[in-house]
């Protein structure tokens, strides 16, 4: 297992968060570009870095395995909103500070670290699986994680068709359709989806390293809130799943992909969503640090979990 690149990949994410945190404080991003990029990304270049997620060479899905893949997802995701809930019933707190618990406690950072991270632990066919388990995800956190964000706590209200059709969801759904007909559009077509796609993970990075910059670095690093999330995000949830799904007697290798997705640091999503409905960006862009910065331990100790 190869630790030192799952570190490498960690700190060079950590390398466009300060980026974006330094070129603030110089004066060279103007943090009102913040919501407006968070718009771009929410409604260009996410969707596209979805839909590349199921187009490329060698990327063949065979109908049995990706219902398999999304059945093991959609329990994974059933047993993270169940103990968001748990857990953010144990102790009294307002209506928003408890959805963006849900949220942080619900939603990794599955496409921009974890694809990375499965890759450097199961080796290259990782990718295949965790590209399928991403697809509900894709779903969920465009509906379910909008309702956690704006504090409602309604899960009813996430299949509102406003918010099914939102692009993101629209996409993920599109990308079901491409990988189970098979379907692979023209190399030049396929090539704009990643291009325009790939301009999502530096675009929410800056955005984080660009909020972070109103917030003192003793509040960035203090607060028994965000640690108390850290523990149970990264630790505690991913060995609930894993004696769940060994318990069931699911297959060990798509067990364990699903597993170290799920151990991921909280998704740089949640700070673009506070900044389109105007929720605490700065708790969300804290918890995403903190956990991001956590994690460079917590997933190799995931990964020994595993083995």
């Amino acid at each position: 297992m190869d630790y030192l690149h799952i570190v490498t990949q960690m700190l060079m994410l950590f390398g466009v968060v300060l980026t974006g945190f330094a070129a603030t404080r110089r004066g060279l991003w103007d943090p009102a570009l913040n919501r407006k990029m968070s718009v771009f990304v929410l409604n260009v270049s996410a969707p596209c870095l979805i839909l590349s997620s199921v187009m490329g060479e060698g990327l063949v899905f065979e109908p049995e395995e990706i219902m398999q893949l999304m059945l093991v997802s959609v329990l994974n995701h059933a047993l993270l909103i169940g103990g968001a809930y748990f857990f953010s019933g144990l102790r009294p707190m307002g209506a928003e500070r408890r959805g963006l618990l849900r949220f942080m406690l619900t939603f990794g950072n599955v496409t921009f670290i974890g694809f990375p991270v499965v890759c450097a632990i199961f080796g290259p066919r990782s990718v295949f699986y965790a590209s399928v388990l991403t697809i509900p995800f894709n779903v969920l956190i465009f509906t379910v994680g909008i309702i956690f964000v704006t504090g409602s706590g309604r899960l009813r209200e996430a299949f509102r068709p406003r918010l099914l059709f939102s692009p993101c969801v629209v996409a993920a759904l599109a990308a079901v359709v491409i990988a189970l007909f098979k379907w692979q559009p023209p190399a030049p077509v396929a090539g704009w989806f990643h291009l325009v796609g790939d301009m999502t993970v530096p675009s929410a990075l800056l955005i984080i390293g660009s909020t972070l910059n109103g917030i003192p670095i003793r509040d960035v690093l203090s607060g028994r809130f965000v640690y108390t999330m850290a523990a149970i995000r990264l630790l505690l949830m991913p060995l609930i799943i894993l004696t769940v799904f060994r318990l069931l007697g699911l297959d060990s290798f798509v067990t364990n992909v699903a597993v170290m997705l799920s151990a991921m640091p909280v998704g740089v999503n949640g700070v673009m969503f506070c900044l389109q409905y105007g929720r605490d960006e700065r708790l969300m862009a804290q918890g995403i640090f903190l956990t991001t910065l956590l994690s460079v331990v917590t997933i190799p100790l995931i990964a020994l979990a595993l083995c």
